[in-house]
């Protein structure tokens, strides 16, 4: 709501600010204590510490996944990702930025002095008894160097399939997949969009102490482990391949074989025979925009294997990340008709849906006479209309029908007809029954799923 400010209230922030945020603790890495207490005593004698505690306590304040400096002779902008979006803080001088920088390559355990080369750290923190793991990573650039912090908590908060925000109908028949017999299943997504977080979750959710579950990874990749799943690692980098653990695995009879990556042609194909002659289970993914795309890039990376990976698969999922709306300050509002017809909604079936409430900028609040208005900022999201993220996912369950547009012509606008008569739904259908729902909103459904502009 607006109103006039009537009585301006005084500021009790300093001109930093920082001096109001609450305390980080830093917990750089070292051999003992001795030598973590002696990075923290150089770091603390740094007369910017403050600023380097008040940036990681604005993000962990935020719930920033990331933040970003870009160092150029002009000075340090300054973002964070919140929710998926990144947002500008006010830009710093670099005489505050070069000693922040310095203190963060410390508490990490690398050289302040190299502006160039690639350095990568990780340094756990914490903040009002919640911790973090942050992963630091420092470039030099054309423009001058180019810094990303990205934060993970240190505790997963995504520990089930409803904490993505998938329904339950959804939920059961994706465990019937999972839990299926001499059939490969898909995971698909799209780049920033927790396709590792679905991958994790997803997993754990299928039935993993009747089965005996192995899975073949590159040890680059960086998975977690996952209870009841034996791990085979290789290196490629050191010139190991999957196909030499792949075969060691098969003389254990492995019920399912879990692959990030199916790796090759040669594995396709092996993971196929395995399929069919000796009643294995095989789970994959791949980045793709949709489920049936999935599908189809998988037959075009191995089209040795194409008819075979059609056969075998009985299904896949893909997801989307939308902003779920603030459900303190949410707005109601009564759709038209014209809108319910345009989002497929029969009329009548939705009498309420919901947008986000984002208050004016700074400059815009004033009233017709030049006046300022107090506005009130809800506690929650800050103003931001939305708070955290969830899943929008679409699920295909391939059938014979399916299985023949996907031979006849793999091209999604001729199988999408095919599979809607199934009762498949799309990306964008399974976001309207979330917008029907007051989870997230008709603009954001719009933003996430609009394709990217061609520069």
């Amino acid at each position: 709501m607006l109103r006039r400010n009537k009585k301006k209230k005084k500021s009790s922030s300093s001109k930093s600010g920082v001096e109001d945020l609450p305390h980080v603790e830093f917990k750089p890495k070292a051999a003992d204590k001795g030598a973590e207490q002696g990075i923290m005593i150089a770091c603390r004698g740094i007369e910017q510490f403050p600023a380097a505690n008040g940036l990681m306590a604005q993000a962990l304040l935020a719930r920033a996944d990331q933040i970003m400096l870009d160092y150029s002779q002009q000075g340090v902008a300054i973002r964070i990702r919140v929710d998926g979006l990144w947002e500008g803080l006010p830009a710093m001088e670099r005489e505050t930025g070069d000693p922040v920088l310095v203190i963060f390559k410390k508490l990490c355990n690398l050289n302040p002095t190299d502006r160039r080369s690639r350095q990568q750290g990780i340094l756990p923190v914490a903040m009002k008894g919640t911790d973090w793991v942050v992963h630091f990573t420092s470039q030099g650039i054309a423009t001058g160097e180019r810094v990303l912090m990205r934060i993970e908590p240190k505790k997963q908060v995504l520990n089930n399939l409803s904490d993505l925000g998938m329904r339950d109908k959804m939920q059961q028949q994706l465990r019937d997949l999972l839990n299926s017999d001499k059939a490969l299943f898909v995971f698909s997504g799209v780049a920033g969009h927790a396709l590792p977080t679905m991958w994790r979750v997803g997993l754990e959710s299928a039935d993993r102490f009747v089965r005996d579950f192995h899975s073949i990874e590159d040890v680059a990749l960086g998975d977690p482990e996952l209870i009841n799943i034996g791990r085979h690692t290789f290196d490629k980098a050191a010139g190991e391949t999957p196909m030499t653990v792949l075969k060691s695995l098969l003389l254990k009879q492995p019920d399912a074989l879990i692959l990030p990556d199916l790796f090759s042609p040669e594995i396709a194909k092996l993971v196929c025979t395995e399929i069919t002659d000796e009643g294995r289970y095989a789970i994959t993914r791949i980045v793709a925009g949709s489920s049936i795309e999935a599908i189809i890039k998988l037959m075009a990376t191995y089209p040795a294997s194409a008819k075979s990976l059609v056969k075998l698969t009985c299904g896949c999922i893909n997801l989307r990340l939308v902003r779920r709306l603030c459900n303190v300050c949410r707005e109601p509002f009564q759709p038209t008709p014209q809108l319910l017809q345009k989002l497929g909604l029969p009329t009548g079936r939705v009498q309420t849906m919901y947008k986000p409430c984002i208050p004016p900028p700074p400059e815009q609040r004033f009233d017709a006479q030049g006046k300022p208005l107090e506005i009130e900022i809800c506690k929650q999201c800050n103003g931001r209309g939305y708070y955290g993220r969830m899943g929008v996912f679409e699920l295909l369950q391939l059938n014979d029908e399916i299985r023949q547009a996907l031979l006849k012509k793999p091209d999604v606008q001729s199988v999408l007809p095919v599979a809607r008569k199934s009762g498949f739904l799309t990306l964008q259908e399974e976001g309207v029954l979330a917008v029907a729902q007051g989870l997230t909103s008709l603009q954001e459904l719009q933003r996430v799923l609009s394709p990217p502009k061609k520069a």
